[in-house]
């Protein structure tokens, strides 16, 4: 039986490789997102009309998922071609956009951003990534995308042309004047790569720069409370919803601010926090790494207390016997009193002759 199931995971991770390298993705074909885009002079000569570009905000399910092409203001293009390992920068600037997609999830109705939950906000800031495209991405690609969820941060496992970055950002949410609505503001503030060759790095810190906002909504169903997208647009940093007054005079938001060069695995730099968990975890890694050594030794260590132990007792009851022999003894010598006098030789000697009576 276990013969079989081992065969049967070598099966499948021999199979998804295999669908990897052939550019395909649950058996379907996605060489579209590796082979290179097809050029306006092919359309003309092949005698096709170009195809439509993909709007803004792609409605993927109205009210629940929505993917939307940031605008990526004065951002360098990451070149990826085909057959090549080694990722450039295009050296002529060229407008590209970044693909963020906000859905709805089926499990729990949370708010995922390309796969991940940021509304209810989780207790530490995400690290998120984002493909970034040309700006006159195709709908036809948009769709595809959509269809096959290249966006979603776990399931895409086919390389593609596209550069992928981390992202810093700004992500608020604002309490609104109606208890089942709040507004949801995601600003990326900068982009970094880090992990490939050429790595690099741009602000968005141009005027004309935009933001998503979306207008988060509750419904209850029977026993449910289901969250829905009432609206979502893109708008600039000056023309974003600003948080209404509490009585207590304090503004009804909470904002996160996220740079992923400050934090690592174990926390943001600078802080307790991140020194309390890398010290657990550097422990944790020992104890790991070394428990057959130091079980070993906790054993050792305890046969040696324990027969060090049994060694003191024993000493001890010896010692405690030997005080009770002598405590006996002493009653018995104090019978006698006195002495018993010495016998003289002549009277030793009459009584040897039986002149004397003993």
């Amino acid at each position: 039986m276990r013969s079989v199931v081992v065969f049967g995971l070598v099966a499948a991770a021999s199979a998804a490789r295999h669908n990897a390298m052939m550019g395909s993705q649950n058996g379907r074909d996605c060489s579209w997102s590796y082979l290179p885009d097809k050029t306006a002079a092919w359309y003309q000569t092949h005698g096709k009309p170009l195809p439509a570009l993909a709007p803004d905000i792609t409605v993927v399910e109205a009210n629940k998922s929505y993917i939307v092409k940031l605008g990526c203001v004065g951002c360098p293009f990451r070149v990826r071609k085909y057959g090549e390992l080694v990722e450039t920068w295009s050296s002529v600037p060229q407008r590209n956009s970044l693909l963020l997609n906000f859905t709805i999830s089926n499990i729990d109705s949370t708010l995922l951003l390309n796969g991940k939950r940021i509304a209810p906000m989780a207790p530490l800031p995400l690290s998120l990534y984002a493909y970034q495209t040309n700006a006159n991405l195709s709908a036809g690609i948009m769709t595809k995308m959509a269809h096959m969820h290249m966006l979603d941060d776990a399931t895409w496992i086919v390389g593609t042309k596209y550069g992928r970055f981390e992202l810093q950002y700004e992500h608020t949410l604002l309490a609104t004047e109606s208890p089942v609505e709040e507004y949801l503001q995601f600003d990326v503030t900068a982009i970094h790569m880090r992990s490939t060759y050429n790595p690099g790095s741009a602000k968005l810190n141009n005027g004309e720069q935009k933001m998503v906002q979306l207008l988060l909504g509750r419904q209850f169903v029977e026993d449910q409370v289901n969250t829905v997208i009432k609206d979502i647009q893109l708008v600039t940093r000056q023309d974003r919803e600003q948080p209404i007054k509490m009585p207590c005079g304090k503004t009804a938001m909470i904002q996160t601010e996220y740079n992923p060069l400050e934090w690592d695995y174990y926390g943001k730099f600078g802080t307790w926090s991140r020194a309390m968990h890398r010290l657990l975890w550097t422990l944790g890694s020992f104890l790991q790494h070394n428990a057959p050594f130091i079980i070993i030794f906790s054993i050792i260590c305890k046969v040696i207390i324990v027969r060090r132990h049994i060694n003191r007792r024993k000493a001890q009851a010896a010692e405690l016997l030997g005080e009770e022999d002598t405590e006996a003894a002493v009653p018995l010598a104090s019978e006698y009193g006195d002495a018993p006098p010495r016998y003289s030789e002549e009277a030793q000697d009459a009584v040897e002759k039986g002149q004397v009576k003993a």
